[in-house]
């Protein structure tokens, strides 16, 4: 598999490395921004579908598997997809989940994260009616706090092995929320990730009443979060975002830079395999990845995203170029998270 890696770094094609399966666009909640569960059909990620790509995915160079949505716990069938991921051996499994159901139903999607290795990440973007408004739900903050403190106690059990990771998405609703954002997922001991409202991709709603207008309030901040102990984003994103928004630094795309290894792909339940941009690449039930990497669907593609005129996001520009990482604020991060781990 390394030959697969190597050949495709020399010929700066993607490896899938990094894949995300969506398993449902059905969702538990409304969220202001998101648009993916507005264009649901409802149908659900087959099992043995699953496995056809979980196979294809693996023997071309999947080696990160993200299990997404809509809400992926949603899923009538989860064990059966857990089982199948965990078959193929992953070197990392997560499952993107807001926690937002039942009480039974969050014992039961964290007992099997617990069973089969699968690490779970989820949203935290408000505290009491902003988190209701956010989210297009009721109780949200109580509800999904049930889940983090069940998955606190496995921790504390040695059942569930792993840190976990809320995101935290910064919009004009929650912005005087942040520093009691903050402390509320270090009371609970929780990594954070934390990124700017956006709505240039295809999965976002463009609404006024999250856009972040006051500038000083944003960098004010910013600066706040990179002083967070359990930030998980790497320091040198934010001094980038800043530049960026000021026009004064250019797009870091992966998929231009990095394809190999820091490109993104996604899967949805119907089989086809999508970036960050519209248009399917292909189906992976029918089609066998490397036909994909050499279609002309591939080479429009790619032109799409030297014409681009960019973004600088959490979910595409931290894996867009090693050398970032190369920034003592950020290394040193790394080395006191490792710490903090031991």
């Amino acid at each position: 598999m390394a030959y697969n890696h190597v050949r495709n770094f020399l010929l700066r094609r993607p490896s899938l490395f990094l894949c995300s399966v969506r398993l449902t666009s059905l969702c538990s909640q409304a969220c202001l921004q998101c648009r993916i569960p507005s264009q649901s059909d409802g149908s659900f990620f087959e099992p043995e579908s699953f496995e056809v790509v979980c196979r294809k995915l693996y023997k071309y160079g999947t080696r990160i598997l993200i299990l997404s949505g809509g809400e992926p716990a949603l899923h009538p069938q989860l064990e059966d997809i857990f089982a199948i991921a965990k078959k193929y051996r992953f070197r990392s499994m997560s499952i993107l989940s807001n926690l937002y159901y039942s009480e039974a139903q969050q014992d039961k999607v964290i007992g099997l994260s617990a069973k089969y290795g699968i690490g779970i990440h989820t949203s935290y973007d408000g505290l009491g009616d902003t988190a209701d408004r956010l989210r297009g739900a009721k109780d949200v903050q109580a509800t999904v706090e049930r889940a983090m403190n069940r998955i606190n106690e496995l921790r504390k059990q040695g059942i569930y092995q792993r840190k976990p990771t809320a995101t935290v998405v910064i919009s004009a609703l929650n912005i005087d929320q942040i520093p009691d954002i903050i402390q509320r997922l270090q009371d609970l001991d929780w990594n954070l990730n934390a990124d700017l409202y956006r709505w240039g991709s295809i999965n976002h709603r463009e609404q006024d009443v999250l856009k972040l207008n006051d500038k000083a309030k944003v960098i004010q901040t910013i600066n706040l979060i990179r002083r967070t102990k359990n930030l998980k984003t790497p320091l040198w994103y934010y001094d980038g975002l800043l530049k960026y928004q000021a026009g004064k630094m250019k797009k870091q795309c992966p998929y231009l830079i990095s394809p190999t290894f820091g490109s993104k792909f996604f899967v949805h339940e119907n089989g086809e395999l999508h970036t960050c941009m519209d248009g399917s690449l292909g189906n992976l039930l029918n089609d066998e990845v490397k036909d994909i990497f050499r279609s002309q669907p591939w080479r429009d593609m790619q032109r799409g995203f030297i014409n681009c005129q960019g973004c600088w996001n959490n979910c595409f520009t931290v894996s867009s170029r090693a050398l970032s990482y190369l920034h003592w604020p950020t290394i040193r991060q790394l080395m006191m998270m490792k710490s903090s781990r031991t």
